[in-house]
């Protein structure tokens, strides 16, 4: 008899009673069948920690950088919003209801405007955190 596998009625050593005999009969066949459900159980478990790691790998993964065409885009039409509005400077969130993008989504772009020659970020007098884009 192997160590994982079930013992049968035959393999049992000594003489029992026809009615004990049935009773061994079904209780070994509920062994059987909770060492199958067991089995997928533990199968099932193993499928959903493999998703669980790919999901968290997923979200622990950075989004891509802004490309510097979208972020010159962007900045090209900030510029254009500002000047046809005659706006000279803008806080943030703002620039980023100008652009018709999220706050986080004008964060990515707020780095390749200190680069653009066309703007200049200049801390707001009134608010020790705040910034403003203004142009030059």
């Amino acid at each position: 008899m192997q160590a994982n596998s079930i013992p049968s009625v035959g393999d049992i050593p000594f003489d029992v009673s026809p009615s004990t005999r049935a009773l061994l009969v079904e209780i070994l066949s509920q062994l059987a069948a909770v060492k199958e459900e067991n089995a997928a159980l533990r199968e099932e478990i193993a499928r959903e920690r493999a998703s669980d790691r790919r999901r968290i790998t997923a979200l622990e993964t950075p989004a891509p950088a802004l490309s510097q065409k979208t972020a010159g885009n962007h900045l090209d039409k900030l510029f254009s919003e500002m000047r046809r509005l005659n706006i000279r400077q803008v806080q943030l969130k703002d620039a980023a209801r100008l652009l018709a993008l999220s706050i986080p989504q004008m964060k990515n772009v707020k780095p390749h405007i200190g680069t653009d020659p066309r703007f200049v970020v200049v801390r707001d007098p009134h608010h020790a955190q705040r910034q403003l884009i203004r142009l030059v």
